[in-house]
């Protein structure tokens, strides 16, 4: 299709396998992780010279503005942006969790996705079509106890869409949520071990309800969101009314 895609998180789990999906479908994808660990692998999987990866640290200001622009100088537009990247750490109750480790997971999950939005919106709002995908999670929708770090900054990443939204109703941009229930991936089996990951829907599932939320064959509403757990859909959800 020849679109221009920008994905955080792309070396592994659920933003590689978007990253496959786009480029099967013809695009080129620009895609933005923390550290090159994963890269060999990632190519290898992808295959194609349409797949870019760069590194960075998507809480720095300055990065995230030199990389967009960047991307734009090279690629003259951006249609679709995914703000996939995220962080959990280590599972505790809240009177056990230090504040530097709530820091931690805001900066990771909501301040890279502020960031991301804050610099590629001036450059998407121009196009008569353009899309960011903010990814949140099922806890963003409803608290995880020994998860309240991540639950909280995946919230703020559901707000963040609604606000984009809301802010630039009338043009060609569009902003909406995918909340994922339990994927089988690195970072669950990390938290709650291999045999709760083998459980767990797989992110090539939920890359393929996002293929078709980009190709318009789920709709979701700009500024709303969407929950997929078990393998199913289990909720589309309107934009909260203004």
């Amino acid at each position: 299709m020849n679109r221009v895609v920008v994905i955080t998180g792309a070396s592994r789990g659920l933003g590689l396998e978007l990253a496959r999906k786009f480029i099967k479908a013809g695009d080129k994808v620009f895609g933005i992780s923390r550290t090159r660990k994963h890269w060999a692998a990632a190519r290898r999987s992808v295959g194609s010279k349409n797949f870019e990866l760069s590194c960075g640290d998507m809480t720095s200001e300055k990065k995230v503005r030199e990389l967009l622009t960047k991307i734009a100088r090279r690629a003259r537009r951006i249609d679709i942006l995914v703000n996939n990247a995220g962080y959990c750490g280590p599972l505790a109750r809240i009177e056990k969790i230090f504040p530097a480790e709530l820091m931690e997971h805001l900066k990771q999950n909501l301040l890279s996705a502020f960031l991301m939005c804050k610099y590629a919106i001036p450059l998407m709002v121009k196009q008569d079509r353009a899309l960011i995908l903010n990814v949140s999670s099922m806890a963003g929708t409803r608290a995880v106890p020994r998860l309240f770090p991540y639950s909280a900054a995946k919230s703020g990443v559901l707000a963040l869409s609604q606000s984009v939204a809301k802010e630039n109703d009338g043009t060609g941009l569009r902003c909406l949520t995918v909340c994922p229930g339990g994927m089988n991936t690195e970072m669950r089996r990390e938290l709650f071990g291999a045999e709760d990951a083998a459980k767990q829907q797989t992110p090539e599932f939920v890359a393929g309800v996002v293929e078709q939320i980009v190709d318009n064959k789920i709709e979701v509403l700009s500024g709303g969101h969407i929950v997929i757990r078990h393998g199913k859909i289990t909720g589309i959800f309107p934009p909260p009314a203004a």
